[in-house]
């Protein structure tokens, strides 16, 4: 896929996440851009952080002492590693289990 492609399929994503904060407690998990990233901040401790890596085509994500590194695969941003992890699950779990709160993403 050439940039623009690519720099238009991120930011929708992106979007799409932080669209999903729009009516959740900013006590509970808050997004925000930075620097070209999307910063989630859950208990107003812990970053997750979703960034665009565009000379490798994929989203970056990263939680505590993990990362992510998500292609396009058939519409779906999916883990590098095969193991099926998908970006807004993956998201949504996250803020799940540390925040206790559901993200409204629908399938």
């Amino acid at each position: 896929m050439d940039e623009p492609e690519y720099r238009h399929l991120v930011d929708l994503a992106m979007r799409r996440i932080d669209a999903a904060f729009e009516d959740i407690d900013p006590d509970l998990a808050e997004s925000d851009h930075s620097q070209g990233s999307l910063v989630v901040t859950i208990r107003q401790a812990l970053k997750l952080i979703v960034s665009p890596q565009a000379p490798v085509r994929q989203i970056w994500v990263a939680f505590r002492d993990r990362a992510w590194h998500l292609n396009l695969v058939d519409g779906r941003w999916l883990d590098d590693r095969g193991g099926g992890t998908e970006l807004f699950a993956l998201v949504a779990s996250i803020v799940h289990e540390n925040a206790g709160i559901t993200l409204p993403f629908d399938s």
